[in-house]
């Protein structure tokens, strides 16, 4: 019994650590284009931008999709 609990629990462990890393690029995805689109809104109105303090984050997502 104990083989197959830990067999189940190492199947479930692998299909949620891809499906939580699909999901993870989708919420970044998501956040980016908000970002984006609330930028273009700011141009719109003749507001600043906030272009300079999403680098920060763009770096993280570049090196995190490298691995």
């Amino acid at each position: 019994m104990k083989l197959r609990s830990l067999a189940v629990f190492g199947v479930g462990y692998v299909l949620g650590a891809k499906a939580g890393r699909e999901r993870y690029v989708q919420i970044v995805e998501a956040i980016q284009a908000a970002s984006e689109r609330l930028d273009e809104a700011r141009r719109q109105r003749g507001k600043p931008s906030r272009a300079g303090s999403d680098q920060g984050l763009d770096s993280y997502l570049d090196e995190t999709s490298r691995n």
